[in-house]
């Protein structure tokens, strides 16, 4: 009997993907000075397809030299794709048996920052990434560290959950939208369109108090999975309005954002959830001139 693709490990793409990560894991696992590796991104959470690059985070105790990183990657026989450093990550990207792997690399350090500056509310993006990274990856190395990381952001911060709402919903008018979808200036209508689904969708996030995992919201269908507070027919509106005609945006979105704003209302009063009303709904014009 034939194998199933399905499930199959020498076809199935996260099986293949995690066999690969496992091999790329070994040659900084045998850096002392590497305190942990995780396997991150889709393929630890199940969802990667044949498209799907594999991400792995390795953790070090202090800076890596640069001999340090070629050793785990020229000098393991992979091909190096690219080579970025900023402040706080070292990014390398390889090829290995034909699919793309990005290491991003940080000090232990940086980690405990990130985690702490999270914990007290920051809604920086990369920060509620590496989180969601220790939380839904599969740790290579270093279990232990992971462990305890995990254990630290068990809880999410009701200073987050209201930061994440009123920085999320904060939104441009539905006048300006009204403005745009009159003019058929459909760039920038879809632009403020774009830019409203995201907030609307980091709102959720806070309000149902769970980390969100990308800062573009990949993995929509699945993003959705894990709000269980959420307009009606969340998807689906939102599939339709990235494709709706100018008119149908401005209804779809305002009621959108309307709909979220009474979830609010009602979950976490908290966030001034009447200042992101009234700011959404204001008007500079009125149908006599200047308001």
């Amino acid at each position: 009997m034939a194998a199933d693709p399905a499930t199959d490990p020498a076809t199935d793409p996260v099986a293949v993907r995690e066999a690969i990560a496992n091999r790329v894991a070994e040659a900084y696992r045998a850096d002392p000075h590497v305190a942990a590796v995780l396997l991150a991104g889709s393929v630890a959470r199940g969802l990667a397809d044949e498209l799907s690059d594999i991400e792995l985070d390795v953790y070090w105790s202090r800076p890596p030299t640069p001999a340090e990183r070629s050793a785990a990657v020229e000098g393991a026989g992979w091909e190096r794709v690219y080579d970025e450093v900023d402040e706080h990550e070292w990014a390398d990207g390889l090829s290995a048996d034909g699919v793309k792997v990005d290491v991003s690399g940080f000090t232990t350090a940086t980690i405990e920052e990130y985690l702490g500056a999270a914990l007290a509310g920051d809604t920086e993006p990369e920060l509620q990434v590496r989180v969601t990274a220790l939380r839904d990856g599969r740790p290579l190395h270093g279990h232990d560290l992971v462990e305890r990381w995990r254990r630290r952001v068990e809880v999410y911060p009701d200073a987050l959950a209201v930061a994440m709402v009123e920085e999320g919903l904060a939104l441009r008018s539905r006048e300006r939208l009204e403005m745009l979808a009159a003019r058929d200036d459909v760039v920038l209508l879809h632009r403020d369109v774009v830019d409203g689904i995201q907030g609307v969708l980091d709102a959720l996030f806070g309000l149902n108090r769970v980390w969100c995992p990308h800062p573009h919201h990949k993995w929509l269908d699945w993003e959705a999975t894990l709000l269980p507070l959420q307009p009606e027919r969340l998807v689906e509106r939102i599939r339709a309005l990235v494709v709706a005609a100018p008119a149908d945006v401005v209804t779809g979105l305002g009621s959108l954002v309307d709909d979220t704003l009474d979830l609010c209302a009602t979950h976490l009063p908290q966030a001034d959830g009447a200042r992101l009303r009234r700011d959404f709904d204001h008007r500079r014009i009125t149908a006599g001139g200047l308001a």
